[in-house]
């Protein structure tokens, strides 16, 4: 209230000074005095304690803050979920250039794996698989249907660390395959398992996004080869999720080639199903 009391008697006397030049100004004062005194009246009017500079520099801050948030959508939690766990921010999402991205992380003291519906604008075509960190620095994964409906899953099925902590930032996936190049299978590899799309790719200002999901009945870890205006120059390496929530990684070789691994060596994990979605690098 102080800063806004200083400001209208500041304000008031700035009209009085106006007020007194007018009533005492001759009409025969040259034109440069009549600009001298406008002077005046502009330095009263900036001449500003500092607290109330201090006060509109903030606002002006977060003005600024609102505005850069301005394009994420906050995403209604259910099922007993709650937002910002361990200071982080609420759940939001924003598309870019086709790309879904989430922010924020949630927990929950119940027992409902579902903690939010995504709005219709930011539903996949097709169901996606994402990593997550969980509590404890432990590994999960979201899937995500068309309808919307998300899943919060942990590996091995330790729930209580998806409920402690789930963080969405950094999660990421393609709502469509619009605009992405199909990529040809190999080695065995087959495209689509449980309901996820077809594998592909897209640069998107200079960054190279996977979508999609693979598996084999083989043992070859090979499942394809990025066409050259995909590739790295210098080898890659991406984390990937991979059957029952457990943790994976791409290697990308400068050739295109592409080779999955799984946590452990266990490749079954990878075999029975590795996903793309989420995957991005600068090649």
């Amino acid at each position: 209230m102080a800063g806004l009391t200083l400001a209208r008697t500041d304000g008031g006397r700035r009209h009085a000074v106006a007020r007194s030049l007018a009533r005492h100004r001759s009409p025969a004062v040259p034109r440069r005095a009549r600009q001298l005194a406008v002077c005046a009246v502009s330095t009263v009017a900036v001449t500003l304690p500092a607290g109330i500079l201090g006060a509109a520099s903030a606002q002006a801050a977060v003005s600024a803050r609102h505005e850069l948030a301005s394009g994420w959508t906050a995403l209604t939690l259910q099922n007993g979920w709650t937002n910002s766990p361990f200071g982080t921010s609420a759940a939001a999402a924003h598309t870019i250039s086709g790309i879904v991205h989430l922010k924020g992380a949630i927990a929950t003291t119940g027992s409902n794996p579902v903690p939010f519906t995504l709005p219709t604008a930011f539903r996949p075509a097709q169901a996606v698989f994402v990593p997550v960190d969980l509590c404890n620095a432990t590994n999960g994964r979201l899937q995500i249907e068309p309808t919307g409906a998300v899943t919060a899953q942990a590996e091995g099925g330790a729930f209580s660390n998806a409920a402690c902590f789930t963080s969405l930032d950094g999660v990421s996936f393609a709502k469509s395959a619009t605009s992405f190049t199909p990529l040809t299978m190999q080695n065995g590899w087959f495209n689509s398992p449980f309901g996820t799309s077809a594998p592909a790719v897209r640069t998107i200002s200079g960054i190279v996004h996977l979508k999609g999901a693979i598996a084999t009945s083989g043992t070859n870890p090979v499942p394809f080869t990025l066409p050259a205006g995909f590739r790295p120059v210098s080898v890659v390496f991406v984390q990937v999720d991979l059957c029952t929530a457990t943790n994976g990684r791409l290697q990308i070789e400068p050739t295109g080639v592409i080779t999955v691994e799984a946590e452990g060596g266990a490749f079954g994990n990878a075999a029975c199903f590795t996903s793309l979605d989420g995957v991005s690098f600068a090649p």
